[in-house]
């Protein structure tokens, strides 16, 4: 006989596995690899949605309008009748999902990391020096337009030593930074004048050059060689030409709190500086966009994104597109029927082709 009894009218009680509330039958518990599946499904979707890949994703960005920016003192302007606009693009980098989109996407495209943000630069003194390089575009374009509205102006460059080769008759002899003075004892200013200099020279000559390296002068030599690829004499540099003073007789600044990056601003920006200085109706209420470097000398020089910035400028509602000359079979790629794309070489071309 049992030890405990039941009573009538009451329940017995019930083991923790058979709870009453179930009628006897056993719940289960979630198993350990149930628990692992769902945790590690977890940690995939995060990934997926949050961890940033080393790609960094293109994609059209807003168009700034120019006139607003410039600051103009000291000289009568003239009103604009329409409106100029600089294209950009947005650099974003992405998780898997979004850069899966991206590369099923035909307004958008990924590159990898490291060939947008150098590996040893950090982000904000990328960011810092892409703001530095559009100040100086924005000074030399400034010029530019002035000169082309009848102004007189000056600028003061240099060229300057960007890269030197590995394996080329400059390594060892020539080093970033270096201020090319002299070629054979002549001065020079722009980097177009050295470039001449060792096209018209001969494979094994000697090419004597006065450097300035950290403030101070220092003579040097270097031999003409062959460079893979090029089918002239060099001597295997990356050189510009860098403007270190500009001469105008009014002042042209640009609007505080800008924070634009890189040099492609240049050309929208010489040619707005004109419009504001010109006594002619340049842009005829019309709404005109672009992009492209600007030099010393007013030639217009490619940039990157220009498929991007197609898009952008269809988006925008703009009635022309100026581009480099040289990027204009790559602007044709994106550009949507109807759209006006022109390719200019230099500021004068981009004016003729507005008044046309």
């Amino acid at each position: 006989m049992n030890d405990r009894q039941d009573r009538p009218g009451t329940i017995p009680p019930t083991d923790e596995s058979t709870p009453a509330s179930t009628g006897g039958r056993h719940e289960r518990r979630p198993s350990w690899r149930s628990v692992f599946y769902l945790a590690t499904a977890a940690i995939v979707f995060w990934a997926a949605v949050l961890v940033p890949l080393p790609y960094v994703e293109y994609l059209p960005g807003s168009p700034n309008e120019i006139a607003p920016l410039i600051e103009i003192a000291g000289v009568e302007t003239t009103e604009l009748h329409g409106h100029t606009a600089l294209l950009t693009v947005l650099l974003r980098q992405q998780p898997t999902l979004p850069a899966l989109r991206a590369v099923l996407s035909d307004k958008r495209r990924l590159l990898d990391l490291q060939t947008v943000f150098p590996p040893d630069v950090d982000r904000d003194e990328y960011f810092a020096r892409e703001r530095e390089i559009f100040g100086r575009q924005f000074d030399i374009a400034a010029v530019i337009g002035a000169e082309a509205a009848g102004i007189e102006t000056r600028i003061l460059s240099e060229p300057v030593v960007v890269t030197v080769l590995d394996d080329s008759p400059a390594q060892g002899v020539l080093e970033p930074g270096d201020v090319i003075v002299e070629v054979n004892g002549e001065p020079v200013v722009a980097a177009e004048e050295i470039q001449a200099r060792t096209r018209a020279g001969r494979i094994g000559e000697q090419l004597p050059l006065l450097l300035r390296r950290n403030g101070e002068l220092i003579a040097v030599s270097v031999t003409l060689g062959e460079l893979p690829g090029v089918d002239h004499p060099g001597i295997g540099i990356g050189i510009e030409t860098a403007v270190y003073d500009i001469e105008l007789p009014f002042e042209v600044t640009l609007a505080e709190g800008t924070r634009i990056g890189g040099p492609s601003a240049g050309m929208m920006t010489a040619l707005t500086v004109y419009d504001l200085l010109a006594d002619e109706d340049l842009l005829a209420g019309r709404v005109v966009v672009g992009t492209g470097t600007v030099d010393a000398d007013g030639r217009v020089g490619p940039v990157g994104g220009v498929p991007e910035k197609m898009i952008a400028a269809a988006d925008y509602g703009a009635d022309v597109v100026l581009v480099p000359a040289a990027q204009l079979d790559e602007a044709m790629t994106t550009a949507p029927p109807g759209l006006t794309v022109i390719g200019v070489e230099t500021i004068d071309d981009a004016i003729a082709a507005l008044r046309d």
